[in-house]
């Protein structure tokens, strides 16, 4: 782990269930994180995304089994050391907002509970210190008139304003990686740019680094640095954010980057995938987009191993594009 490296996690999987009823959820999944960077995590619902932050977290039900070759923070190794040590670090050192702000706050308790609790726990603050730390929070996530909000129940915000709440109970502790699980969902547009906007500046201020979870590229393209690809439970590929958008190296990141309406300027319909995400009981033995890819060829019967790119990796048999759609192209003129 070199100097800067906050995060690396080394083939990760959590499997749910025992027996033949078992399913891999998160198959062999590698990312890592420097300091003060941005990870983008994208892929469609139920590709595994959320699992595996929850897998870091320690948030999973006692029913998964999770195993790691390495899942290293900051110089800790998170699967040896003790259960005291490891609450310790999450929560403080590493944060999480979750999906919906209005089902992650706690209905039974007001703002001003909520945030203390943090606090107290985490700080070790007291009184007087709580009330004003928390008054320093909501005013860091732009929340108005912040004194008069501290009585408030979550149901009596708004979802904007709750998703800020959860924003400022991640940061309280001035994490050194913030994990943000699609931290727009729910909202109107105009309050998912302003969110945005505001994890943002949290991020360059507090140079902290961040994952965001997410299914819109569009978020990607405007915030993250690095990228993973998930596809029922993979990493797929890992490049740089800009090279990712001029040059993706496997057909499923070529699919979902077709499926935005501006890369489909001008065409009457936007291009999809034929067939389904693999469920539990119909996952093919090699390749897994395999029995979806445009470029399928004998080889992708054998499952295929993250080899390098230019900037990243691939779980491909070819490293790059053009290589499989002209071995295509041979294979339609046989």
């Amino acid at each position: 782990m070199n100097h800067s490296q906050l995060l690396q996690i080394e083939q990760l999987s959590v499997t749910f269930g025992v027996g033949e009823r078992a399913f891999r959820a998160v198959d062999d999944v590698s990312v890592s994180l420097n300091q003060g960077e941005i990870l983008a995590i994208v892929g469609e619902s139920g590709s595994g995304k959320s699992v595996a932050m929850m897998a870091l977290m320690g948030l999973l039900p006692d029913s998964a089994r999770v195993h790691a070759k390495q899942l290293m923070f900051n110089g800790h190794n998170l699967q040896t050391i003790s259960a005291a040590e490891r609450r310790q670090i999450i929560g403080k050192d590493i944060s999480m907002i979750f999906q919906d702000a209005m089902t992650s706050l706690n209905p039974s308790f007001t703002i001003e509970m909520q945030l203390g609790e943090v606090l107290r726990t985490h700080l070790g603050l007291r009184g007087d210190e709580i009330r004003r730390r928390i008054l320093e929070l909501l005013d860091q996530v732009e929340i108005s008139d912040a004194a008069s909000r501290l009585k408030a129940y979550p149901h009596q915000l708004s979802g904007g304003m709750c998703q800020r709440v959860m924003i400022a109970m991640a940061i309280a502790c001035e994490p050194k990686l913030l994990i943000a699980d699609e931290p727009t969902t729910a909202l109107d547009v105009t309050v998912q740019a302003q969110i945005m906007d505001l994890l943002q500046r949290l991020q360059a201020e507090r140079g902290m680094a961040m994952i965001l979870i997410t299914h819109d590229l569009g978020l990607v393209a405007q915030n993250a640095q690095h990228i993973a690809v998930m596809y029922a439970g993979q990493v797929i590929e890992t490049s740089t954010v800009p090279h990712v958008f001029q040059s993706p190296c496997h057909p499923y990141t070529e699919a979902l980057l077709a499926a935005i309406p501006e890369f489909a300027v001008g065409q009457k319909r936007l291009q999809s995938l034929a067939g389904v995400v693999p469920s539990q009981y119909d996952r093919p033995t090699g390749c897994l987009l395999s029995p979806r890819c445009p470029y399928v060829q004998d080889q992708c019967n054998t499952p295929p191993v993250m080899q390098k790119t230019p900037f990243g990796q691939v779980r491909c048999i070819a490293n790059d594009l053009s290589a499989l759609k002209q071995a295509q192209k041979m294979k339609e003129l046989v």
